[in-house]
């Protein structure tokens, strides 16, 4: 199935979403190998759900399933006002398996873009893991540029090493 002309739904995730987050993630195993060395879990899901950068609030912290007509179809975290007022920070960004290559991802990042351009944002700013190729090459035709490298402080333990993106919107 191909992407058609629909309204994308953001659901906040509750404690009765959790385990159709965990469906998500269960379908990009590859990611979490990369990320989390092994599968993910219910704990992993709560872990991202509440994960702030330093500097952030959870109060700007949005942790949302992405539906379409009515099915879940992907994840989104994302922080605003991050790293500073005019810009919005995308934590996590992830489409069910089943939806890869289809027009899903980009179409909702364009709609998202809009979206937080309306409301006055000036940059969409993310980190993509280095060894995550796809994930760079996805952002890269989305128009997002390398603007520095460094290595994540919210799990020092993974050792995670990320490519900075940045895109003026």
């Amino acid at each position: 199935m191909k992407y058609t002309e629909n309204e994308f739904i953001l659901k906040t995730v509750t404690e009765d979403l959790l385990k159709n987050v965990l469906k998500i993630y269960d379908t990009n195993e590859e990611y979490f190998k990369i990320s989390m060395n092994g599968k993910p879990s219910i704990e992993s899901v709560i872990e991202d759900k509440n994960d702030i950068p330093p500097g952030s609030n959870l109060q700007n912290k949005n942790y949302k399933l992405i539906s379409i007509n009515g099915e879940d179809i992907g994840i989104i975290d994302y922080i605003m006002n991050y790293p500073d007022e005019d810009a919005i920070y995308i934590g996590l960004f992830i489409i069910h398996g089943d939806f890869h290559r289809q027009g899903y991802g980009r179409t909702f990042i364009e709609e998202f873009t809009v979206k937080m351009r309306k409301k006055g944002y000036r940059r969409l700013r993310l980190g993509v893991l280095k060894q995550n190729k796809s994930g760079f090459e996805f952002w890269t035709r989305m128009g997002f540029k390398v603007v520095k490298e460094v290595v994540s402080t919210i799990h020092p333990e993974r050792n995670w090493e990320i490519k900075v993106m940045e895109k003026i919107i």
